[in-house]
């Protein structure tokens, strides 16, 4: 995987055009694109952009956000935005969030049924999440006010299936927050997730039973992780819809990050018989 990438060069002026000057929180955003290749299935090189958006602040903490499948970097009811705002204006964390491209069908590769110009998608997941990270980091004093972050990722189905990936990559990740995730990105996911020493937090819904086995297998197996924590969310779906499970989704983030506490509404996951 090419860890090589370039950014827009209109990415160091969007940091004036957004409102935000080093050591000052500010409450608005800023987006960029990640210009950005690799090689397809061939070896030929394909090129690609990741749009980036982030919500500084001054608060020293960056989480990356990983959407799912099914949604762009805004989140689907623009969520994923929401809870930029949200953490923003609590400066509890700069929120960056980001998408992969979409597959496009061109080439039906034999391996996997997505793909975008012969990539394989999960690549791309992968791929593109590692850049984002590599972004937060090459930009965090601009981000959150210190070249030395506490660094967090968090992944929504897919996109905890790429967290999983590529977190023990980055020794300074502290911890990671996987909802509703599925092992998507297939060896990727357990090589790296089983390999991460910082804090897990896992959340599913009761009436997500691809997730629910998934905490189980990873609570199963050797874990190198610090701690692994699972929590289990009533009458919640995978999407977690409903706004009683958007307060869980968000109330989620609070329990990743330290000194977060408890989290109305979400229980312990129950324990299965081996």
């Amino acid at each position: 995987m090419s860890r090589q990438h370039t950014v827009r060069r209109d990415s160091e002026d969007a940091l004036t055009l957004y409102g935000y000057s080093r050591g000052e929180p500010s409450m608005d955003k800023l987006d960029t694109i990640l210009d950005l290749d690799t090689e397809d299935h061939l070896g030929r090189r394909v090129a690609y952009q990741v749009p980036v958006t982030a919500y500084p602040t001054d608060s020293n903490v960056i989480i990356v956000n990983s959407p799912g499948s099914g949604e762009f970097k805004d989140g689907r009811g623009d969520r994923w935005m929401k809870l930029g705002r949200h953490l923003q204006e609590r400066n509890m964390a700069a929120m960056v969030t980001y998408n992969a491209p979409r597959p496009d069908g061109l080439v039906q590769l034999e391996w996997e049924p997505y793909s975008y110009q012969g990539v394989g998608w999960n690549q791309l997941l992968v791929e593109s999440l590692a850049h984002a990270v590599d972004w937060s980091l090459e930009h965090s004093v601009e981000l959150c006010g210190t070249e030395t972050p506490s660094l967090y990722l968090a992944g929504f189905s897919s996109g905890g299936s790429a967290v999983g990936a590529v977190a023990f990559r980055y020794p300074m990740v502290r911890g990671i927050l996987l909802l509703s995730t599925y092992d998507s990105v297939g060896d990727w996911f357990y090589d790296g997730v089983t390999q991460f020493t910082g804090d897990i937090h896992l959340v599913y819904g009761n009436r997500d039973p691809i997730a629910g086995f998934l905490a189980y297998v990873l609570q199963s197996g050797p874990m190198a992780a610090a701690s692994f924590q699972v929590r289990e969310v009533p009458d919640c779906d995978h999407r977690f819809s409903g706004e009683a499970n958007t307060l869980a989704l968000t109330d989620a983030f609070y329990w990743a990050l330290p000194n977060a506490g408890k989290i109305p509404g979400i229980g312990e996951a129950p324990k299965r018989q081996s």
